[in-house]
């Protein structure tokens, strides 16, 4: 589905985010120290601010100064322009994997001791060290003023004061933002999430129904430009998800097609037979599987003859 503005993203937009510069492909947050019970205390406060869902960018009105010799630095005076162009300005909404990267693995180390030797203070060198891989990310098309989208409450208790974490919306809020125009972007590190998914998928004991389904959705032939290792991969990852899914509608007792709305229960009600068995999962997008970043909603349940002519359609369209 393609979305064109804040209110039609998947999950809600649960916190906002205060940055010097426009995010591509991580937020960074500082914890208070590098002992170990300290990060993971930043990592569980981003999680829980975050929710699962989106964050607000926000562009703060001012740009930090660096440690002393780095006020010519060719990089630093590109960043405070750029800076300059999106100051005080809504930007973007980004997706976060949950688990943290030390940032000096995503940088290098290298890029990692030059950010240090730049904005560390006090010779604490783990400025935005906890850092959370950027895996969805949709631009703002119309970048407005934030104090144009928010009333003045809103403004001062979001913004008005710096803040070492994430700082959560409300309702209200959340409703400030609802048309905000929004234009898909690429994400750099999407393959953080898919890489850590694989690995899951591969420590789990999936149902076999499951996972043939999937393989007769995607095909066992890699596509172009794909090892049939890597597309083994893919195809498993796809599997572990689409349980993921089934056990979500087990749960919300929703066990129907999603076409017709066939409900097995109804037929069943005085048999032993498993209701799951009449009802096929099915991934919408086949095609597209490997090229873009597939999530938990991608996938249906479908009766059989539904499954069937879901099948069909896609066929036809592609013929």
């Amino acid at each position: 589905m393609s979305i064109s503005s804040i209110a039609e993203l998947p999950a809600p937009v649960t916190a906002a985010k205060a940055d010097w510069l426009v995010s591509t492909s991580w937020l960074g947050f500082t914890p208070a120290s590098d002992n170990p019970d300290s990060i993971a205390k930043c990592q569980s406060t981003i999680n829980r601010q975050s929710g699962n869902g989106f964050v607000l960018e926000y562009i703060t009105l001012n740009f930090g100064t660096p440690n002393p010799g780095f006020e010519a630095d060719q990089g630093y005076r590109e960043e405070k322009l750029t800076h300059a162009q999106s100051a005080g300005r809504l930007v973007a909404v980004h997706r976060l994997r949950p688990s943290y990267r030390p940032l000096r693995s995503l940088l290098g180390v290298k890029e990692f001791e030059r950010l240090q030797d730049m904005w560390a203070e006090g010779g604490n060198r783990r400025r935005w060290s906890v850092a959370f891989p950027i895996v969805e990310s949709y631009d703002i098309t119309s970048r407005p003023r934030a104090n144009e989208i928010f009333s003045a409450d809103a403004m001062q208790r979001l913004f008005a004061h710096p803040s070492a974490t994430l700082r959560p919306l409300n309702d209200e809020e959340r409703l400030m933002i609802a048309d905000l125009p929004l234009t898909k972007r690429e994400s750099a590190n999407a393959w953080v999430a898919i890489e850590d998914e694989i690995a899951m998928a591969a420590g789990s004991a999936l149902p076999k129904s499951i996972v043939q389904q999937i393989d007769k959705d995607l095909g066992i032939s890699a596509p172009e430009g794909m090892t049939a290792q890597r597309w083994g991969q893919v195809r498993l990852r796809a599997a572990w998800l689409a349980n993921k899914f089934i056990m979500m509608r087990r749960r919300k007792n929703a066990l129907r097609c999603d076409v017709c709305s066939f409900d097995p229960a109804l037929r069943l009600a005085e048999t032993s037979i498993n209701v799951r068995s009449l009802l096929d999962v099915h991934h919408k997008h086949p095609l597209e599987e490997g090229i873009r970043r597939t999530n938990i909603d991608d996938f249906a349940l479908l009766c059989p003859t539904c499954h069937r002519i879901e099948h069909l359609l896609l066929t036809h369209a592609a013929a």
